[in-house]
């Protein structure tokens, strides 16, 4: 249910930007209010309060965002239809439409140490090419990895870590003693 609720409104959001012109301050700002909503957890959670009018909550929202454009106009609808729960996830179905749009693919790296400019721009030069895409590399450090690289991206992994290696040949050592 969430998530149809979720892609039926990022789908009209999106309808309205693309009618806009796919003015890319709309993306800009829904991606800093989404910004908003991670960092203050407790904001969806006065946001869905039941307790709190429509008119209350719209309240809320005219002191935390510029109180004009697109974007405060949606969330402000989000909060009159008690949608306001939803409003990260439709920023993350809008950003897979847009990304779309926009040939871009989110290429989430997991290191053992932060990768050098010189590792990242290899990598990064690679992936476009294997994938034709415009590449956005969302770095994390994971020292569990022990050594090596994990590649995430459109549902398929590439596990080059240490730590997985490792997992292999234990799995085949126990395969091996039965």
């Amino acid at each position: 249910m969430a998530a149809e609720v979720a892609k039926l409104y990022a789908e009209a959001l999106f309808e309205l930007f693309t009618e806009a012109g796919s003015d890319e301050n709309l993306h800009r700002q829904l991606n800093e209010f989404a910004d908003v909503f991670r960092a203050n957890p407790d904001l969806t959670t006065l946001l869905s309060a039941p307790l709190l009018t429509a008119e209350e909550k719209i309240s809320v929202v005219s002191k935390i965002f510029d109180d004009n454009g697109l974007i405060y106009d949606f969330l402000c609808l989000l909060c009159e239809k008690g949608r306001a729960a939803y409003f990260e996830e439709i920023t993350e179905v809008f950003n897979e439409k847009y990304n779309e749009l926009n040939n871009i693919v989110d290429v989430h790296v997991t290191t053992s140490v932060p990768l050098t400019d010189d590792l990242r721009k290899k990598l990064v030069d690679k992936l476009q090419a294997k994938l034709n895409k415009t590449v956005v590399l969302k770095e994390k450090t994971d020292t569990s990895i022990i050594d090596g690289i994990i590649i995430d991206y459109n549902n398929k992994r590439i596990d080059n870590s240490v730590r997985s290696g490792l997992e292999t040949l234990r799995l085949r050592a126990a395969e091996a003693d039965l």
